[in-house]
């Protein structure tokens, strides 16, 4: 016990906590895990007091100390279990976000919501780049869609300096999945075409339309064929 710090004085805080009596081997994994009288006493005071010394060695394994019950607390959510305190503290989900995110507008009375923003990386940097694309108001479960899917601030601006800003974000989501970038919408101007729907560049991507395939249909006497004609050329083998 002497060799895991377990002396008189780290029984008498566990004594003075209301613990008495563990044996060795609870002593050495509470000391072992940061657990002592004053722990005890600051989370107590907080209104966390169990009889069993488990649940205190789990909360402080997982980060959750008076602080980020204050940051919690500060921020509307009070009362919370243990395990709803490690959720959130595993999570990242603190009072700083959770005030962040209010400043934006998002504020739940479940914490499930914030957990999975903060586990799909929405942040006030992506809504405000979001806000200044234009998107205003999208709801927790549009912000975590549009975030695992890649499309943020930059990929919108530079969709915008190509000609493609729809109202419905989920267009540009769908463009995104489908591999339709910028560079690619700039491959297929430069090979004449020009002014293509998001729906039909997505339908050419799908189908492996590419400006050097273009360009070769081209060499071998097609003329300028439409987007259609290039996708079934494409379709039947031509390489």
């Amino acid at each position: 016990m002497r060799d895991h710090g377990v002396d008189s004085e780290f029984i008498a805080s566990l004594d003075s906590a209301g613990y008495k009596n563990l044996s060795a081997s609870d002593l050495v994994r509470v000391r072992d895990h940061g657990v002592d009288g004053e722990y005890i006493a600051e989370m107590k005071a907080r209104g966390y007091q169990f009889r069993e010394l488990e649940s205190m060695v789990r909360m402080r394994d997982h980060g959750v100390d008076p602080e980020f019950i204050e940051s919690l607390n500060s921020a509307g959510y009070k009362n919370l279990g243990a395990e709803d305190l490690v959720r959130l503290r595993d999570h990242g989900v603190d009072g700083e976000y959770i005030a962040q995110m209010k400043a934006q507008g998002y504020q739940f009375r479940d914490l499930e919501s914030l957990v999975r923003m903060r586990d799909h990386g929405v942040d006030p940097d992506f809504i405000e780049s979001l806000h200044s694309a234009g998107y205003k108001d999208l709801g927790a479960d549009d912000l975590g869609r549009v975030r695992d899917h890649g499309v943020d601030g930059d990929y919108i601006a530079d969709m915008k300096e190509m000609g493609y800003a729809p109202s419905n974000l989920e267009e540009l989501v769908e463009a995104r999945d489908h591999g339709v970038d910028p560079s690619y919408i700039r491959s297929l101007k430069e090979a004449g075409y020009e002014q293509l729907s998001l729906q039909e560049l997505r339908r050419a991507r799908d189908h492996g339309v590419t400006r050097g395939f273009i360009e070769r249909v081209k060499a071998r006497g097609y003329g300028k064929p439409s987007l259609d004609e290039v996708i079934r050329l494409r379709d039947r083998g031509l390489d």
